[in-house]
């Protein structure tokens, strides 16, 4: 009788753990992560660099920024967002500085959910080209030794010669040959062009509201007289 008791008692555990379940917590994730870093030509960090963060809304009407967050980069020139829904986001630096020039910098990045998004950018990498080509407007020939001056559009004022664009010109060049000139530039950065004589520095010429894109070329001809 006992062992039938014994049994019994056995089969009872046996049942017991056979409905015994495990509970696991599962936590999907809904959202991502965004740091951005903003290095020099030399892949080195730029501290200290505020960076703004835009949900951009667009559509075929218009199109909208509404500032999220400001974030200021490290010593390492890195920003972190932390969590952020997955979206399409906006991210301007506020005219990081390389070589004494500042950049003008736009750049969307994309937050995924569940993964974390780091964006490096090498600053001197946003840059596009203006090229010019200088003639004669008497005589269509190249027009070689002429002096170029590249002047922040926010620095320039109104002057009778280039003297004293001299100062804070960002770029300075001469003509070759051939009459040409190239710069590379920050892209999206608006610049005014002198074109002048480098011996008295009258100017011939002064071109307003010259911008250029990423990896683009802008190529000027200017016609000056005095050639």
């Amino acid at each position: 009788m006992k062992s039938k008791f014994t049994l019994f008692i056995l089969l009872l555990a046996i049942l017991a753990s056979c409905k015994k379940t495990t509970n696991v917590d599962v936590t999907v994730s809904t959202s991502g992560k965004l740091s951005y870093k903003l290095l020099d030509g030399s892949g080195k960090g730029l501290p200290n660099v505020k960076v703004s963060l835009f949900d951009n809304l667009e559509n075929y009407y218009y199109t909208s920024r509404i500032l999220l967050d400001t974030r200021t980069t490290d010593q390492n020139g890195l920003a972190d967002f932390g969590d952020l829904n997955p979206r399409n986001y906006l991210l301007i630096p506020d005219s990081p500085m390389v070589n004494n020039v500042k950049y003008s910098i736009q750049d969307y990045v994309q937050v995924t959910a569940g993964k974390t998004k780091i964006k490096e950018v090498k600053v001197t990498d946003c840059v596009g080209t203006f090229t010019f080509l200088i003639k004669s407007y008497f005589t269509s020939l190249p027009a070689k030794n002429i002096g170029i001056l590249l002047i922040p559009a926010n620095k320039s004022f109104y002057s009778s010669t280039a003297t004293p664009y001299l100062n804070i010109a960002d770029y300075k060049g001469i003509t070759d040959d051939s009459g040409s000139a190239s710069f590379k530039v920050p892209s999206n950065k608006e610049y005014v062009a002198c074109i002048y004589n480098t011996t008295t520095n009258v100017y011939y010429n002064l071109i307003n509201s010259m911008t250029v894109q990423t990896n683009a070329i802008f190529n000027m001809p200017v016609y000056i007289s005095g050639q």
